[in-house]
């Protein structure tokens, strides 16, 4: 781009030019004719102009009063002829931005290129991908330590790890899975809260207790007929229906 710039200097001094996001801005002087400004830009090598595929030139006129003819100069000898890449036709007077419309030129300065539009793109996802992601709360696991008694109750929106016996009248409600290292004798439910998850599951290491509940399924158990009655047990939600069975390893 240096180069290029270096290149597109050196005909006439009096052209201003400055590196855009969208390639090169050619400032043309208001106080030469315009002849000298054709002259100017015809001394330019063709292959200076070649700029990367998203790239292009805009031609800034400022305050000049352009007329037809320089347009239609400029069309034949730089667009047509050269094959310059004109993105942009900028000027700060009315009947040049006019004139400029009439013949279908974009009189507007030229926005990001599609390339820096997609890392702006790429940037502001990944940002707002962060963003929310901090805003998600990621269920914990609780641990609790020692056998709960009659009356004590767990509640989370994460999973349950008791490292103990589930006694008669203790709860535990979870909105991820249950595990219950030692006796299930109390009430468990899994998947519960606002969760109402179906991909939970509850594992017993004895399983004793008339009912489970998991997701919004209830389960009752009867403890005469129940072949997993006593033992190691893994419930789960399957085809929307719950499902115990005996966990062998």
């Amino acid at each position: 781009m240096l180069n290029l710039l270096n290149k597109l200097r050196k005909p006439e001094a009096y052209l201003k030019l400055e590196r855009t996001h969208y390639g090169i801005k050619i400032f043309l002087p208001e106080n030469v004719s315009e002849n000298a400004v054709i002259r100017a830009l015809m001394k330019i090598k063709a292959d200076s102009y070649k700029l990367p595929e998203n790239q292009g030139i805009a031609f800034d006129f400022a305050g000049r009063l352009c007329t037809r003819n320089l347009i239609l100069h400029m069309l034949n000898s730089l667009i047509w002829e050269k094959g310059l890449k004109v993105i942009a036709w900028l000027s700060g007077n009315p009947d040049t931005i006019k004139l400029l419309n009439e013949a279908g030129l974009s009189t507007s300065e030229p926005a990001l290129n599609l390339q820096e539009k997609s890392q702006e793109s790429q940037i502001k996802h990944e940002n707002e991908h962060e963003h929310e992601t901090k805003k998600i709360k990621i269920p914990r696991i609780k641990i609790v330590y020692g056998s709960m008694r009659g009356g004590q109750k767990v509640e989370t929106d994460g999973d349950v790890l008791l490292w103990g016996h589930l006694n008669p009248g203790a709860e535990i409600i979870a909105g991820g899975s249950i595990i219950v290292a030692g006796k299930l004798l109390g009430v468990v439910h899994a998947g519960g809260f606002a969760a109402n998850r179906d991909d939970v599951f509850i594992w017993a290491g004895h399983f004793e207790t008339p009912q489970v509940r998991i997701a919004n399924k209830l389960c009752y158990v009867d403890p005469n007929s129940a072949a997993y009655w006593r033992k190691s047990v893994l419930i789960t939600l399957e085809e929307n229906t719950p499902v115990i069975r005996e966990n062998k390893f």
